[in-house]
């Protein structure tokens, strides 16, 4: 679409692309062979505008070195991603202190910083198009900078799957694409043929998702109609799993083109520690998601990390009742999110799945 409006003479610099990730944007910017348009996070972007009209360097706090624990410092980064509509959370006030006494600003002071000068009308970027990728990933301050960032004359492209919405944890809420539609009467294209995964896998996953409370119907449509078999593994200890697995390991190298082409999945690394100790004693190489990449090592990953990734083989361990599905589930709407984290930790595999519990 980028490419087809630059042929056309738009200016690019009238152009806003974001992403969710660094990585993805420059892949965009790469794609797109022009550096003259604005591919960003959001984060990145209010950091540009800000450093911009304020004409200083911001100063991001380094978070592990915060003296707040993960809890403290996750329920803030909600009350901020509000746009402070829920209860302000019990260290609110010390963590806003110790950042002010630095002079230091985090990550959601960047987007709350920006939407308040939005706010003003003052010194507001004219984009003629703006698109926007992982929508479902858009928190409720992300979507409020958004619509101070379209006008009347704003053409927007919002691509989404709510049905990959998995960073609820963060604040990122699925329904904004349904008010995003309301809002704009934005016209709803689905997007149903899946070009990765098996028939088999799709069928499973589609048979899993459709479970969850007020969804939009869809069902994906392989494109592949190969058949190989989906499994569930059962075993008694994680003595056995690993022991297992390490056999099915060997199994999958024989069959894969190539090691890194096989994937294990979990939801947090301390349930992956019998399988890497086993890789390790077995002399299997491997790598996890923040080591440099290598073709002959199979890899290692919690599924959030595996978002947007695919593999010929994906083994998905740690099925087991309050790991996934989480033992936090007070509300539907959790449930649904767990569903979701599985449903995309299926659709990585394009042949070969294994659920091991």
């Amino acid at each position: 679409r980028i490419k087809y409006l630059i042929g056309k003479g738009v200016n690019p610099r009238k152009m806003l692309a974001i992403t969710f990730t660094r990585k993805a944007a420059h892949e965009m910017r790469d794609r797109a062979n022009n550096q003259e348009i604005n591919i960003h996070t959001f984060h990145q972007f209010c950091y540009i505008r800000l450093s911009e009209l304020k004409q200083k360097t911001i100063q991001i706090v380094d978070e592990d070195a915060l003296p707040f624990s993960r809890t403290e410092i996750l329920e803030i980064s909600k009350y901020k991603n509000s746009i402070y509509q829920i209860s302000k959370p019990k260290g609110y006030d010390a963590y806003q202190d110790y950042l002010n006494k630095q002079d230091l600003k985090d990550f959601d002071d960047l987007l709350l910083d920006y939407y308040y000068i939005l706010k003003t009308k003052k010194n507001v970027m004219d984009f003629e198009y703006i698109f926007i990728d992982e929508f479902q990933d858009t928190n409720n301050l992300q979507y409020q900078v958004l619509k101070l960032l379209i006008n009347g004359n704003t053409s927007v492209l919002a691509v989404g799957d709510p049905d990959q919405s998995i960073y609820q944890f963060r604040g990122a809420n699925s329904k904004i694409i349904y008010r995003y539609i309301k809002d704009y009467q934005a016209k709803l294209y689905s997007l149903t043929i899946n070009y990765r995964s098996s028939q088999t896998i799709i069928t499973h996953a589609n048979r899993l998702i459709k479970r969850n409370n007020r969804r939009y119907q869809k069902q994906l449509i392989p494109n592949d109609e190969s058949k190989h078999p989906v499994y569930h593994l059962r075993f008694s200890s994680v003595i056995e799993e690993t022991l297992s697995l390490i056999e099915l390991i060997r199994t999958l190298k024989k069959i894969v083109k190539k090691d890194h082409e096989i994937a294990i999945l979990f939801r947090n690394y301390e349930r992956s520690y019998e399988i890497r100790k086993g890789l390790y004693e077995y002399d299997i190489l491997f790598r996890n998601s923040d080591e440099e990449f290598s073709n002959n090592q199979i890899q290692l990953m919690t599924i959030h990390k595996a978002k947007g990734l695919e593999f010929d083989a994906v083994i998905i361990i740690g099925l087991e009742q309050g790991l996934l599905p989480s033992s936090i589930q007070n509300s539907q709407m959790i449930l649904d999110e767990e569903r979701r984290l599985m449903f995309v930790a299926m659709t990585r595999a394009r042949n070969y799945l294994y659920l091991s519990s």
